[in-house]
């Protein structure tokens, strides 16, 4: 069975390893707020790169759509002038 929310899932899953690394310098690390700011900001930029390297293969591009071995999921458009 195909997931038909791999964008969503894989974001959640991110941002919860993001909620954790933060919860761990939070309770863990003496810091002060620049560098509290600066890691929440790289934490932020790297998982929004995860997100989109990790979900572009799972997702079906809508102007070719494609079927998981290759075959067209939408009809050819053909001109009827």
């Amino acid at each position: 069975m195909t997931n038909r929310e791999p964008l969503a899932i894989r974001g959640a899953l991110v941002a919860l390893v993001a909620a954790i690394l933060n919860l761990v310098v939070a309770f863990g690390v003496n810091l002060n707020a620049e560098q509290v700011g600066a890691i929440n900001a790289v934490v932020g930029l790297a998982a929004t790169a995860v997100v989109v390297v990790w979900s572009r293969g799972a997702v079906t591009p809508v102007d070719d759509p494609r079927g998981t071995s290759g075959e067209p999921l939408a009809a050819a458009e053909q001109d009827d002038y």
